[in-house]
């Protein structure tokens, strides 16, 4: 699926969508780089990639820094000598505003985590990639960014020049057998999804299931299956496209 001495770039490390992309790589044999500003909750991911008998590199980074975002993949190229996949998978939620409420200082705090971080984290490892022979980049996204919901100003339009991104990059990357790809989610099971429902999360589980084909709303695990499927050479011929992962909460 990924070939021998393997390397991954994941950020947005914590206890959801990181966690499951990590040791989805690491289950495969694939060196994992782990990278997020809570030092606490990426370790605690390293542990249970260490107990899979592999060693990962744990880099604290904020990835609204592009220093940060070079620091990190430096640091993958002397521990496992290059990088060939990178998973952007760290976001900022958003200010829960609309356009004309919103705070415009905001607004630059949600791109930089956003946007900027997969600028700065692309434009760091594209040398090592070349050099490798290609690579795969796979930036997380969301569905926001296709159906632009209410109060979400910053973080829909932040997300929405995130898959621009994708498929620029992918355009202009494509001869050095880069591959760039996104990944559009919906509601994921998990901490995230519990602190941003307002009343009680099981309910409002129970009724959002009712909008999906699936009639589910997706785990960790279930959605980091596609992430893994787009970096893996499974997905050599895809480029600058964009999966819904979603229970079917909407079709494309």
């Amino acid at each position: 699926m990924f070939g021998e001495g393997k390397v991954a770039v994941v950020t947005g490390i914590g206890p959801g969508m990181g966690r499951s992309i990590a040791l989805g790589f690491a289950r495969h044999g694939v060196d994992v780089v782990l990278g997020a500003r809570r030092v606490e909750r990426v370790e605690a991911v390293a542990d249970e990639i260490r107990a899979l008998g592999r060693d990962p590199l744990v880099v604290p980074t904020d990835i609204s820094e592009q220093q940060a975002c070079e620091r990190i993949i430096d640091a993958a190229i002397d521990r496992f000598g290059g990088v060939d996949i990178l998973v952007q998978n760290g976001h900022h939620e958003g200010d829960w505003k609309t356009v004309v409420d919103g705070d415009p200082d905001e607004w630059h705090r949600i791109f930089e985590i956003n946007f900027f971080s997969a600028v700065y984290l692309i434009k760091a490892v594209v040398p090592t990639m070349t050099e490798r022979g290609g690579g795969s980049i796979t930036l997380i996204n969301s569905g926001a960014a296709l159906r632009v919901p209410q109060t979400m100003g910053a973080y829909a339009t932040s997300k929405t020049a995130l898959a621009t991104l994708a498929r620029q990059a992918a355009v202009e990357l494509g001869p050095q057998q880069i591959r760039v790809n996104g990944i559009y989610l919906g509601p994921v099971e998990g901490e995230n999804l519990v602190r941003i429902v307002q009343g009680d999360p099981e309910e409002w589980k129970k009724q959002k299931a009712l909008e999906m084909p699936l009639q589910m709303i997706p785990t960790p695990d279930q959605c980091a299956g596609a992430v893994l499927f787009m970096a893996s050479e499974l997905a050599a011929a895809v480029t600058g496209q964009h999966l819904s992962v979603n229970g079917g909460q909407w079709t494309t």
